[in-house]
């Protein structure tokens, strides 16, 4: 099953093997690393590699690779392959105290995450949301197929923004947390977007993530599948009606919505990510680094296994293409699909090479809007908080529309740098509004197929 698998680097550095780090810093940063001295050691330190890397809580390994032993030839012994099983359950008497906590919660929310693709526990995770008939949302980073979409109980994904996601939750009375780094967060924001005194109880493998931000009342590091099987036959049935304003009836209103835009010039941007995902086989992948056009893919894209969606995960530009080439490679027989900007295309085109080199069915949609938006929406983002908490303005279209003129307001002297043209001043301006249409002017569409040489 797709991992995280060990990054090479020609680098010369002089790296090591470290234990465990306690900072919180360092655990972030640092990932195992090792420098291979001599070639007969590739084998043995690639599979020590690749079993740090599926064994939870899984992660990057780094290997280096000097230019000597890249240029020697030896005949070697690759080994075999170990693998670790982690699928572990907790105490009995540990799962009672859930399954009591669970049930004494009037108006419970579950927020899924990654971990349910890692256990394969999508099925398990829907089961449980169905028995206590409770909302489930995507934790707020979607970058995999974290709940099946089409269970009456889910919700769709939570967003970055932090007053959002407070309000959201602020209807519930106990957040269940199941695999997931739930709350983690793009721009800095002085709203908490946990309402205070929310009790939390968390499931889970990656140490790291549970109770990281948050207290939790109940703990359990188990693996998440496990869990569940022993949980949902301790929860009677709720008798609980599913969520009606659920994904599914979201994504229609939404699809209809979006369709209004097909003759809109230049191509919308929206419309566009509808009609890739209308187009897809049933059993195709999608690779998405599409970041401000793919800003509906979650919300229109059905999840019905675990691999059939990937998504960025730490903020990194350029990993969908190679990303895509990965998840070919690794899944032949589906159909993938790499949808992309122009700005993330930029940084490993190479990979479009690996893809014909291997003939592989893997189809590249480029979403070409001429510039870094993603840049611009954060910085307005950001800029547009400040400004309405300077002017006491509310967060409407008057209000960011008045703050926006209040900040371009020059304040200090006005004066032209030397050599530059008169009626010049020196100062900066915030981002233009996130609907400024100048963004999408020669908005393009690149399908590229590996396995035809063309391109349109």
């Amino acid at each position: 099953r797709p991992v995280p698998m060990p990054i090479s680097s020609t680098r010369l550095a002089a790296v090591s093997l470290p234990r465990r780090i306690n900072s919180e810093t360092s655990m972030q940063a640092a990932a195992p690393a090792i420098e291979v001295t001599r070639l007969e050691d590739l084998p043995r330190i690639v599979r020590r590699a690749a079993k740090v890397a599926t064994t939870p809580p899984t992660g990057p390994v780094f290997i280096s690779l000097p230019g000597d032993i890249l240029n020697a030839e030896a005949e070697l012994d690759l080994g075999r392959r170990s693998r670790i099983d982690a699928r572990t359950r907790p105490a009995e008497d540990a799962l009672q105290a859930l399954a009591r906590r669970i049930l004494a919660a009037k108006r419970p929310v579950i927020i899924a995450g990654d971990e349910l693709v890692k256990s394969d526990a999508l099925a398990e995770a829907a089961a449980f949301a169905e028995a206590l008939g409770c909302p489930a949302y995507q934790q707020s980073v979607p970058y995999g197929a974290h709940f099946l979409s089409e269970s009456p109980c889910f919700m769709g994904a939570l967003t970055r923004s932090q007053p959002q996601v407070r309000e959201i939750l602020s209807a519930y009375d106990l957040v269940i947390v199941l695999g997931a780094d739930p709350l983690r967060m793009s721009v800095h924001s002085e709203v908490e977007p946990l309402p205070a005194g929310m009790p939390v109880v968390q499931v889970g493998l990656v140490d790291w993530d549970v109770a990281k931000n948050c207290p939790v009342e109940i703990a359990l590091k188990a693996d998440v599948k496990e869990t569940l099987k022993e949980l949902i036959p301790l929860l009677p049935p709720s008798g609980k009606e599913p969520p009606k304003n659920n994904w599914s009836a979201r994504r229609r209103t939404l699809a209809e919505t979006l369709s209004r835009s097909k003759d809109r010039q230049p191509i919308d941007p929206d419309w566009l990510a509808l009609q890739v995902i209308e187009a897809l086989p049933r059993n195709a992948i999608l690779v998405d680094e599409g970041l401000t056009a793919s800003r509906h893919v979650q919300a229109l894209l059905p999840y019905r296994d675990r691999y059939g969606y990937h998504s960025l995960a730490s903020g990194g530009i350029g990993w969908g293409l190679p990303g895509a080439v990965g998840a070919s490679l690794a899944n032949p027989e589906r159909p993938v699909v790499c949808f992309t900007g122009d700005g993330s295309a930029m940084y490993t085109f190479q990979a479009l090479w690996t893809a014909a080199h291997h003939k592989l069915p893997l189809t590249v949609v480029i979403v070409n809007n001429g510039g870094y938006r993603i840049i611009k929406q954060r910085l307005l983002s950001f800029h547009t908080e400040r400004s309405l908490r300077r002017h006491g303005l509310r967060r409407s279209a008057g209000g960011l529309l008045r703050a926006r003129r209040r900040a371009r307001r020059p304040r200090g002297p006005r004066h032209r740098p030397e050599g530059a043209p008169r009626g010049a001043r020196l100062g900066l301006r915030p981002p233009r509004h996130e609907a400024d249409r100048s963004d999408h002017r020669g908005l393009g569409v690149i399908v590229v197929s590996s396995k035809h040489r063309s391109t349109g």
